[in-house]
């Protein structure tokens, strides 16, 4: 199965995000913002900062909503980051949802 595909699969079924009401279930998130939700974790991967900040805008949704739910490939937006050795992306998101420093330098 290729990256892109279980990128896809991962946002599709772990995907939720925090809503004004509460939490919304992957089945529950709009239809329309399946691509852009799959282009964030792809950005990510990438380590292209340019890349990540316009997929973060084409989702119309921010670093921290995306933070509180996106998934991919069964890891939050900054383990996903760091596991794919993508620092400047990591430090992006690090910087934009302020997750505390030595977040960036812990390994599992």
């Amino acid at each position: 199965m290729s990256m892109s595909r279980r990128v896809t699969l991962s946002a599709l079924v772990c995907m939720s995000f925090a809503l004004a009401a509460g939490s919304a279930n992957a089945r529950d998130y709009p239809k329309e913002i399946e691509g852009d939700l799959i282009a964030v974790c792809e950005a990510i991967k990438s380590d292209n900062r340019l890349a990540l900040m316009r997929a973060v805008k084409r989702s119309r949704l921010s670093f921290q909503t995306l933070n509180k739910g996106l998934v991919c490939n069964g890891q939050d937006m900054l383990t996903f980051a760091l596991t794919h050795n993508a620092s400047t992306t990591g430090k992006l998101i690090a910087r934009r949802t302020n997750a505390d420093s030595a977040t960036l330098t812990a390994k599992r």
